[in-house]
């Protein structure tokens, strides 16, 4: 072989060997979310419904060249904290997760150290217990904290004239938190807490704590409990003849209730993220109407606005989870949500949304006053 053919031969497997390297620099790198929340379970309502919304924001993007960098992948966290971490673990094992979100204040306190050190920005929906506040530098999260929505709660029993109080709460970190939060803001509103009871998860006699309540005889009672506590104590109070006015927290938005006990709950009067009369929350519901025949949830346009910050990030440039933490911190201007307007602080709460109070009607919720 003559040294010019040799030559031209070594020319050629280098421009190849260029023209691959150069391929594999454009390859567009996927993103991996990884959404664990209860699919099954006493919980599940949760999980089903944060899924409607992560499902209309992939169809949002779904002509999108930015979609096709997207890879979801759900698991079944049935809101047990052995079991999301164990999926932490699996999933961390088997690829890169760029982005994990879970539903529950508990949840994401367990895995907040993990993300941390594996630098995987943690972005739950849902969550808005206070704690979450010091969790670390890469959680972000959409609903505004616990300490706003027992603010409210506590103005709207004040308001309501009521001073003694009982509270039934889930004995959980969301629990524990938003008790704290109502019964400090009900005391510098001049009201009394006479008795605060705490309800393990997936308890469903609560008789014993019901039976409490009664005899500290208050003029309202706060139930601060997930769906799978909510129901049976609203049965429960009725079968015990308590007469206390009847007030929430943002479980009373929650599908399950008005699918097993909606008329339980008539005329309970609850705290919830105030849904936006924006152009980006119109259609989202128009997306949801079309989906699910039914009126927009706010806890699906809350995971539909996590997935869509992460899009954001992800159309910007970023591909794992450093990239998108940058472009979170790095965002001046708010996102526009379904769930209204997203800004968060140097903690990554969200300091741009407001609480509301609604109340249970027939089988579905509305503004008070409407």
């Amino acid at each position: 072989m003559s040294n010019i053919r040799r030559q031209l031969i070594a020319v050629l497997i280098l421009a190849l060997i260029v023209a691959g390297l150069v391929s594999c620099a454009k390859k567009p790198t996927t993103v991996n979310i990884l959404v664990a929340a209860p699919f099954t379970g006493a919980a599940a309502s949760y999980g089903k419904v944060v899924r409607e919304g992560v499902d209309i924001a992939l169809s949002e993007i779904a002509n999108d060249p930015v979609g096709r960098r997207i890879n979801v992948i759900y698991r079944d966290s049935q809101l047990s904290l052995k079991e999301i971490v164990n999926i932490f673990h699996q999933e961390v094992a088997k690829q890169r997760i760029s982005v994990i979100m879970p539903v529950s204040t508990a949840e994401s306190l367990v895995l907040a150290p993990l993300c941390n050190e594996k630098q995987i920005v943690l972005l739950p929906p849902l969550a808005d217990g206070d704690q979450l506040s010091s969790a670390g530098p890469f959680l972000y999260r959409v609903s505004p904290t616990s300490s706003f929505q027992g603010g409210e709660l506590a103005k709207a029993v004040s308001a309501a004239g009521h001073k003694s109080v009982a509270v039934l709460y889930l004995n959980d970190a969301w629990g524990k938190g938003l008790s704290d939060a109502f019964s400090k803001a009900l005391a510098s509103n001049g009201g009394k807490v006479v008795a605060a009871e705490a309800i393990a998860p997936d308890q469903t006699d609560l008789r014993v704590a019901l039976s409490k309540v009664k005899t500290a005889n208050p003029d309202s009672l706060v139930i601060l409990l997930h769906p799978a506590e909510t129901i049976p104590a609203l049965r429960q109070i009725r079968e015990l003849g308590i007469k206390a006015a009847l007030y929430g927290g943002d479980n009373f938005s929650n599908k399950a209730i008005y699918e097993e006990a909606a008329d339980l709950a008539q005329g309970v009067v609850f705290a919830l993220p105030a849904k936006p009369d924006n152009a980006t929350f119109q259609h989202f519901a128009k997306m949801y109407k079309v989906a699910h025949a039914a009126e927009a949830d706010i806890n699906a346009a809350a995971a539909r606005d996590a997935m869509m910050l992460v899009v954001e990030a992800v159309r910007r440039g970023a591909t794992d989870g450093p990239a998108i933490k940058a472009y979170f911190d790095a965002k001046n201007d708010a996102f526009d949500g379904a769930t209204g307007p997203i800004r968060w602080d140097g903690n990554g709460d969200v300091v741009s949304k407001r609480y509301a109070l609604y109340i249970v009607k027939g089988g579905t919720y509305e503004p008070c006053g409407h």
